[in-house]
Formats: C-alpha cells, sequence, structure tokens
C-alpha cells in the first residue's frame, strides 16, 4: 500500500508516482485494489499504471467524486476487482488529478512452487505481461501496415495462456476500431476486433478503456507466436497483455 498525495495530470506514465505493489518471482496475481481517501475530496482522477521493464503504462482510471467527510460520512472510497496477472519485477504503481490524499492498497497473491517433490502432471504457470503503444492509423485487417507486437509467447515452454488484453487510451478518442492479430512467424491473420466510443477524457472524466476476457482457460497461443495489434485511427492507445507461461516438471 502506498500514500498518494502529489497532483499529476499525466496519462503516459510521468510525474510523481506512488509503489503500490512489485511483483514477486513467479509473478503476482493483483485481486484488487483499494482507493480511500482521507480528507475531503473534489471531483478527479486516480490513476493506475503498470511499470514493465522500462515502460510505464496506464491501466486503469477511477474518477473520484466530492465527497466532504465527517463525524458521521465516510471519505470517497473505490474498490477495484482486478484480478490481474502480473510478470516478475513489474510495478503497480498509482497518481491522483488532484493534490488530495489517497491510501492504495493492493490485495496480491504471489506465485511460489514446492519443488521438492512434483506430480508428473503438474503444470507450472509463470506470469507474463507484456505490452505495447500503438498510434499510427492502419485501416487494414489483411495483416498489413502498422501492426505492433504486444505478447510473443516464450521459445522453450509449451506456450502462453492470454487470459485478458486491455485497451487504454491516454489521448481524446473518435469512434474507430482496435485490432487484434495473430502472428505465427510468417502469417499474420485477424484475431477480433474491439470498437472504440469517442471519448473526451478531462480532470473528471477516464478516456475510453475496454478489457477483453478469453473464456474458459483463456486463449492458448503456441511457443514462440506472438500477439499483434493495430489501431484504425490515428489516436494513442496502451495494449496490455495478461498472460501465463506454461511449463510441465522433468
Amino acid at each position: 500500500m502506498v500514500t498518494i498525495s502529489t497532483a499529476n495530470t499525466n496519462l503516459d506514465g510521468t510525474g510523481t508516482l506512488g509503489t503500490v505493489l512489485t511483483a514477486a518471482s513467479s509473478g503476482t496475481l493483483i485481486k484488487s485494489v483499494n482507493i480511500k481517501a482521507i480528507g475531503n475530496t473534489t471531483e478527479g482522477v486516480v490513476r493506475l499504471f503498470i511499470t514493465h521493464g522500462a515502460s510505464t503504462r496506464l491501466i486503469s482510471e477511477v474518477e473520484v467524486k466530492a465527497v466532504t467527510k465527517g463525524a458521521n460520512d465516510p471519505a470517497f472510497e473505490a474498490r477495484l476487482e482486478i484480478n490481474f496477472d502480473m510478470d516478475s519485477g513489474d510495478v503497480l504503481k498509482a497518481s491522483t488529478e488532484k493534490a488530495e490524499s489517497f491510501i492504495v492498497l493492493a490485495e496480491g497473491l504471489d506465485w511460489t512452487y514446492y519443488t521438492s517433490s512434483v506430480r508428473p502432471e503438474s503444470t507450472k504457470f509463470t506470469a507474463n505481461t507484456a505490452m505495447a503503444q500503438i498510434s499510427t492509423a492502419n485501416s487494414g485487417l489483411d495483416g498489413t501496415g502498422t501492426i505492433s507486437d504486444v505478447l510473443t509467447a516464450p521459445a522453450g515452454t509449451n506456450g502462453t495462456e492470454i487470459v485478458s488484453v486491455t485497451v487504454k487510451a491516454t489521448v481524446n478518442t473518435t469512434a474507430g476500431m482496435i485490432r487484434l492479430f495473430i502472428y505465427d512467424g510468417t502469417n499474420t491473420k485477424l484475431l477480433t476486433e474491439i470498437a472504440v466510443e469517442a471519448t473526451t477524457k478531462s480532470a473528471t472524466a477516464h478516456s475510453f478503456s475496454r478489457r477483453i476476457t478469453f473464456n474458459g482457460n483463456g486463449l492458448a497461443l503456441k511457443s514462440t507466436w506472438r500477439l499483434r495489434a493495430s489501431t484504425e485511427k490515428a489516436e494513442t492507445f496502451n495494449i496490455i497483455a495478461e498472460g501465463l507461461d506454461w511449463v510441465y516438471p522433468a
């Protein structure tokens, strides 16, 4: 948990951010995030970011309501059911639009495995969080044009289970489309499309956001295959994939 209070209007991962949680060696499942004001609030936004390697990307925004706390009136509070797998060393960070104090508390589960003895059918999962930022307009559905790699299923594993993909705009958006593709090493094929709504972000309203989940056991991506993304309009989006690499013990 961390207390944030320094105003930061940026959506690009710069400015003052508080460190909430760092993922463990096999990864960490963030179950939920609780945001609790410790004073009066005006309308604003609390933002959550993921730092992965050298990149910090916006993943979610929470709109803060104007609340005057009192002896019988609680201060502003919000709880998000996240259920998001973070890669080893990834960091969950938070910022506040207004210079008002909030406690941001993450409920996480670190993964560890008992290695002294395992059953032959045991499976070891390791979080594989990956992300890209796209902004070049591409109207193609045939796998040509500017398409960015989001996640690669590592060689040496049995593949990667893609649990979810989060699309988060960092600018105002017009009606358009985000497209996800699968690349097998030779061919790039369209997987699905995500409709983008016209949205005007502000100090009190969040930018466009959409999270898609794959039913059942997720989307199984073959080892060395890639998940890719493009945008119909020349608008900037963070694409964040939540994946689980799996291997079997010897």
